[in-house]
């Protein structure tokens, strides 16, 4: 379990037609990171989500990549794949979402990351991630930064022994 993939997603907010507008993924040899223009059909936006990760939808239309160009390089990049999320639910809607959107067929597995932290390693999770999220150069709620983390956490947690 060395080599695992971390993915985080940022989105347009916390709603059913809520898209994804940035993603990020981190294992222990690459990193991925890229904003994602809005489709035609996706307009929900959410000033609270806004807030917490400062994107615009100006931003989005302006340096994000086409939906269709990002699914095309999330499966070449993680073919046939286990993906963990620390919010499997959300982040497994948005990558859905994605690929709907785009009529492609995802070829990778997004798996909640409460899969691979059992027992005492759920705890040492929490408390890695929350010390690592207290760092004065951390900024939350970009999904590279969001991903790295979690997956640092992720990494300590897995190599910790009771």
């Amino acid at each position: 379990m060395s080599n695992i993939w971390v993915l985080d997603i940022e989105a347009s907010g916390l709603s059913p037609v809520s898209y994804p507008i940035e993603i990020g993924l981190v294992n222990a040899e690459q990193t991925y990171q890229t904003l994602i223009r809005p489709e035609e059909s996706w307009e929900h936006w959410s000033l609270k989500a806004y807030e917490l990760h400062g994107l615009s939808r100006q931003d989005l239309f302006e340096k994000g990549r086409p939906a269709d160009v990002v699914a095309k390089e999330l499966n070449s990049l993680l073919a046939s794949k286990v993906v963990y999320s620390d919010h499997e639910d959300w982040d497994g809607f948005w990558i859905g979402r994605l690929f709907e959107a785009v009529a492609i067929e995802q070829t990778f597995n997004v798996v909640d990351l409460s899969t691979l932290l059992s027992g005492h390693r759920a705890g040492t999770f929490a408390s890695c991630f929350d010390e690592l999220s207290q760092a004065s150069d951390y900024r939350a709620h970009r999904a590279l930064n969001d991903a790295r983390l979690i997956h640092q956490a992720a990494m300590f947690a897995l190599n910790s022994d009771e």
